[in-house]
């Protein structure tokens, strides 16, 4: 078996729902920049303030994005990524998203949290179906005891299940299915030093094709989750 074929038996076999971890995927030197201008930008679209998600700042307004992340940004919509994806995953014409709806840059601060969660699955604006989940960490020598790991989890009639937990370090990219079902988040209060915070890149994927594996209800709210 290939690497590729490999990658995506284990993606997948994955529990609690298809997805997979990858490590170094992407050039440290490049990584290093957009990590940089990332730990470095101010230029804000908000900040979460609400009972799902504190701390939480955002960007994903084109125009304000720095250089190198505009690059890898942009890169993550060409055909190699997308024709990459699509081997991994299985899920055929995946579209990106030229508006970086609730994608972009994410950036969490001390004490912030994001509630466990599964994404809306519809685009309005592009009308489509939300897929695909693709999340690249930013964070050299994160230490465990700050807390912050995103956590997949299977939903049970008594609350949700944590199933895997994944720290968010340098160079670690995360991609997953988007269903009714992907429950995910870093619910805890991070105790984070002075001056840091949790960085990523967050991108989505779509398709003209309703999903076989997940609700055809067209939703576009987030369904948050506290147990």
């Amino acid at each position: 078996m290939d690497v590729m074929a490999q990658a995506a038996a284990e993606f997948a076999a994955a529990a609690p729902f298809p997805h997979i971890v990858l490590r170094d995927y992407w050039d440290s030197s490049m990584l290093r920049q957009v990590a940089a201008e990332c730990d470095a930008f101010v230029n804000w679209d908000g900040e979460k303030k609400f009972f799902g998600s504190v701390g939480k700042r955002f960007c994903g307004t084109r125009a304000k994005l720095p250089p190198a992340t505009l690059g890898l940004i942009d890169f993550c919509s060409t055909p190699e990524f997308l024709g990459f994806l699509e081997q991994l995953t299985s899920i055929d014409a995946l579209i990106p998203d030229p508006y970086l709806f609730g994608g972009g840059i994410h950036s969490t601060i001390n004490q912030g949290f994001l509630k466990m969660h599964a994404d809306f699955n519809w685009h309005n604006k592009l009308q489509l179906y939300r897929r695909l989940n693709v999340l690249i960490y930013l964070n050299p020598n994160w230490d465990p005891a700050w807390g912050g790991d995103l956590r997949l989890a299977r939903a049970l009639e008594q609350g949700l299940h944590i199933e895997q937990a994944i720290f968010p370090e340098f160079n670690t990219m995360v991609v997953f299915n988007t269903t009714d079902s992907s429950f995910h988040g870093h619910p805890d209060p991070m105790q984070l030093p002075a001056g840091m915070a949790r960085n990523s890149i967050a991108l989505y994927y779509y398709t003209a094709a309703a999903p076989t594996n997940s609700s055809a209800q067209k939703r576009t709210d987030t369904d948050y989750r506290f147990s």
